[in-house]
């Protein structure tokens, strides 16, 4: 028998258990469009080969083929199934309901107590499996696949990963230190099954805000401070115009003298400006966008560090990005409140909020703390988005509008 030929009804045959899995029809036309590999076939050998191919499935009562008739008579119409169960093990395949039931027998005691939005994930990835579907980028036949993706997601959710390298948290939670970051495509999707990460169109924001690194970035600072890094006391008051530093290297933190304000700030561009042009004695620190949970931990570290009477600002795009960022970088502080700075004052701005972003905002400012505050200032005051980069830098001291 050609293999060729038998390899062109075995993928028919596969096919068409395939669509019976998801709830399809149980028939398969053999035309141009449907059994394009079959009509590939011209040579009368290889079509013979599957045609007794599939004529072996027909005996052993899996499937019914379908003829033409009179002078058609040797041409292939339609292959139905006639037992699916049959099918399947004449095929020697599992069906996409057991393949389905593996996958559960093995996530089920592993996600007992899991955050019901990681369970109600697994539910609907479960129904997809049970129809042949490929939920997250995962076949029901790799259920390993699976297994590592749900026990990532659930260590995710759990904070697992809050200060280790994504290498070092992959080794902890899979003991392969490269097996998270070969599926970070698919994880991205399931964590956003999470209503707090569902903002996150992107990868790489949403992996950022979570710690997902192979390594955190640098913390970029300046102002007069001492820090104890790697046990050694290191003092950046006179350092210009700026310092970077391992942030899991930081640990405690002291002024060296009165400080005026602690500042963040968003974007890079606006940071180098401010360090560079205004000049006096401010904390300012470079957030890279969205706070990782490292730098969160120095910049609570600096609420602890700093007194009640040092003002904390940000300074940010007037976007939802930025809002989003303000609001993380207020849940980092217990001592101070921080204040927006340059975000609610009058600027050119390029376009007028989308109907969508004007809902988000809407809803955003519709909530209790400092970012639903800062997005009802928005919409008060009728303020357009804005990217920082359009506005100079000013010393939060000399700035009226805060």
């Amino acid at each position: 028998m050609s293999q060729h030929g038998s390899g062109v009804a075995r993928d028919l045959l596969l096919k068409l258990l395939a669509q019976v899995d998801r709830g399809g029809r149980d028939t398969l036309p053999i035309g141009e469009r449907s059994a394009r590999a079959y009509f590939a076939v011209t040579d009368l050998a290889g079509r013979d080969a599957i045609h007794a191919y599939l004529g072996n499935a027909e005996a052993a009562g899996a499937v019914t083929l379908e003829w033409g008739r009179r002078a058609a008579a040797q041409d292939l119409r339609r292959i139905r199934v006639k037992d699916a169960d049959r099918l399947a093990a004449w095929l020697g395949v599992p069906r996409a309901a057991a393949q389905a039931g593996a996958i559960e027998d093995r996530l089920v005691p592993l996600l007992t107590d899991a955050p019901g939005w990681l369970r109600d994930a697994f539910a609907e990835a479960l129904a997809q499996w049970r129809l042949g579907g490929s939920p997250f980028r995962v076949s029901a036949a790799d259920a390993d696949a699976a297994v590592r993706l749900f026990r990532t997601a659930r260590a995710v959710a759990a904070g697992g990963q809050d200060g280790l390298d994504l290498r070092s948290f992959s080794v902890q939670v899979l003991g392969d230190s490269k097996a998270i970051e070969s599926m970070l495509g698919r994880l991205g999707g399931l964590l956003r099954r999470n209503p707090e990460w569902s903002q996150w169109e992107d990868d790489s924001d949403l992996f950022r805000a979570l710690g997902l690194e192979k390594f955190p970035p640098p913390l970029i600072i300046k102002g007069p401070l001492a820090l104890t890094c790697g046990g050694t006391r290191c003092d950046l008051t006179g350092l210009r115009p700026y310092v970077a530093l391992s942030p899991e290297a930081v640990g405690e933190i002291q002024p060296t003298t009165r400080v005026p304000y602690l500042l963040t700030i968003e974007n890079l561009a606006s940071f180098q400006r401010h360090v560079r042009e205004i000049q006096d004695a401010g904390v300012v620190v470079y957030t890279a966008g969205f706070p990782t949970p490292a730098l969160a931990r120095i910049l609570g570290e600096l609420d602890r560090a700093l007194p009640l009477s040092c003002p904390f600002y940000h300074w940010g795009d007037r976007d939802l990005g930025g809002l989003r960022i303000f609001g993380k970088v207020a849940s980092a502080y217990h001592v101070h409140q921080v204040k927006p700075h340059l975000m609610t004052v009058p600027g050119e701005a390029s376009r007028d909020w989308t109907s969508a972003e004007l809902t988000s905002l809407q809803g955003e400012a519709a909530t209790v703390g400092p970012s639903g505050r800062l997005a009802w200032q928005w919409i008060e005051a009728r303020l357009s988005p804005l990217e920082q980069e359009a506005t100079n830098p000013t010393s939060p001291l000399k700035h009226t509008r805060l």
